[in-house]
């Protein structure tokens, strides 16, 4: 049986999951406006490259997991509870839909106009992994407001 102070901390830690989510996402697709508004010779420098490979991996591992690794694991399971993985399914899996449509989109694209394998590879996980973390947060907000 769990105590009342851990209901009460994971409550509390699952809204704000939401929230951080919610933020993680706006940073996330602030960084690619600013990447394709950006010249192609400043865009594919090694630094930007490698903080958007580690944001994409970050967002990744949080999304598997649920985040919030470092708390204990009573406070971890209650926050991970059958809600909130049924909500990190249906979040997994649109990703995964909005990656394979996306990339059917940038095949037929790219017949009429050229793209190289690094853009069509950034876009692909951008809106893949961008949706799935926006599809989370909103499912979560969602359900800790009922």
């Amino acid at each position: 049986m769990h105590d009342v102070h851990g209901v009460e901390e994971a409550e509390r830690m699952g809204r704000a999951r939401s929230r951080i989510f919610f933020v993680l996402a706006i940073v996330f697709f602030s960084g690619q406006a600013a990447y394709f508004g950006s010249s192609p010779l400043t865009r594919d420098s090694t630094p930007r490259i490698g903080a958007w490979l580690i944001l994409v991996c970050l967002i990744l591992m949080l999304l598997a997991t649920g985040g919030f690794l470092l708390r204990g694991r009573k406070v971890r399971d209650l926050l991970n509870d059958e809600t909130s993985r049924m909500n990190r399914l249906a979040s997994q899996a649109l990703g995964f839909w909005v990656t394979i449509i996306t990339a059917l989109a940038l095949y037929v694209e790219s017949m009429f106009d050229s793209l190289t394998f690094n853009e069509g590879v950034h876009i692909l996980v951008t809106l893949g992994v961008g949706s799935a973390l926006i599809s989370f947060a909103v499912r979560e907000r969602r359900a800790h407001s009922a």
